[in-house]
């Protein structure tokens, strides 16, 4: 991956060559050089190199500050710390926070709401979440009534088509 940006640390470059998926080159760097920054100061950086080099879900949190609203601004694309990092290194078609469900051995899952906030991709799992059945629904709602009645021969039974409700 050549660098979007005009000086790349070494260990940014580490952990974007372990990112998973195509696309958004310099989004991604951009999401890393942040999540660096943030980690320089709690020494959280080796943890998180362990964690995706590894593989591990046995290694230690990887917290940030969690902000007033809970979301992580990257280059004005807001979004959940635990999700953007999730999508990052393991699972790039990650939909939402309702697709992932932390270990519960992650002591700062961004569930917990605590001050600080998770982001070990690690300390993730994640939920497939099973495709809805679609419903048939009658067009007319006194349709059902309709043909209730007409068991009892009062009325003829109408003939509706179900309409599909996705």
């Amino acid at each position: 991956m050549t660098s979007m940006l005009p000086f790349t640390p070494p260990i940014v470059k580490r952990l974007l060559g372990w990112k998973k998926g195509e696309g958004e080159d310099k989004w991604s760097e951009k999401a890393v050089k942040s999540l660096v920054k943030k980690l320089k100061k709690t020494c959280g950086l080796e943890e998180l190199e362990k964690s995706i080099t590894q593989q591990d879900p046995n290694t230690k949190c990887v917290t940030i500050p969690r902000s007033l609203d809970g979301r992580l601004q990257v280059s004005h694309r807001k979004g959940l710390p635990h999700v953007i990092y999730c999508r990052l290194w393991r699972w790039p078609d990650l939909q939402s926070h309702h697709e992932l469900r932390a270990l519960e051995t992650c002591e700062y899952a961004f569930s917990l709401k605590r001050e600080e906030v998770c982001v070990n991709p690690y300390h993730y799992q994640r939920v497939e979440t099973p495709a809805l059945p679609p419903v048939l629904v009658p067009r007319n709602p006194l349709g059902d009534l309709l043909a209730e009645l007409a068991l009892d021969g009062s009325y003829p039974a109408p003939v509706l088509p179900p309409v599909l409700v996705p």
